[in-house]
């Protein structure tokens, strides 16, 4: 556990191509069932690197999850739309992008996290969650976290997701949520 993040639930994965690692994870990794969220997602509002985005604008092409145990592995493909994601797939990376964590202090753990020198390169809010995206200092090590204080509506679909992973036949490679 991260006293200053909270526990990590979700290794994040951005990806070209996403039904082609859907295909991995299911066949290869044995993880499954994958559920895919609709995109455009619902912003409330959303911001890249201090910049607001339009509500509708396409962060995400696709955006797919599934569970390993408690462990939370998401697929993004992203959108033209400038963002975190996009500057990682142009960087010529793909792969694991960010840890995510749930966390009922935002505002209070995103204070700190600046104050260390952390960089917020993504934040928004949507009906189910409000979430922030933090950069290490160019100098530090470390991966991207992404800070999550969820609402009731999403712990119940992870929580669905969780139980679709318990029960999965190994052959369906994505259900419905």
């Amino acid at each position: 556990m991260s006293r200053n993040f909270g526990n990590v639930f979700q290794i994040a994965y951005v990806v070209e191509g996403i039904e082609k690692h859907i295909d991995y994870w299911t066949q290869v990794m044995g993880v499954g069932p994958f559920f895919h969220f609709p995109v455009p997602l619902p912003f409330e509002w959303v911001r890249a690197d201090g910049q607001d985005l339009a509500v509708d604008a396409p962060v995400y092409k696709a955006v797919a999850v599934a569970y390993s145990g408690d462990m939370m592995i998401e697929l993004i493909e992203p959108g033209p739309a400038p963002s975190t994601y996009r500057d990682f797939i142009e960087g010529g990376h793909s792969g694991v992008h960010h840890l995510g964590t749930f966390t009922d202090r935002l505002d209070e753990q995103l204070a700190a996290a600046k104050q260390a020198g952390m960089k917020v390169v993504l934040e928004g809010e949507l009906p189910f969650s409000r979430f922030a995206y933090l950069q290490p200092a160019d100098a530090l090590p470390g991966t991207i976290i992404e800070m999550i204080d969820a609402r009731p509506a999403m712990l119940e679909a992870l929580d669905k997701m969780k139980r679709a992973a318990r029960d999965w036949d190994g052959k369906t490679r994505t259900a419905e949520m």
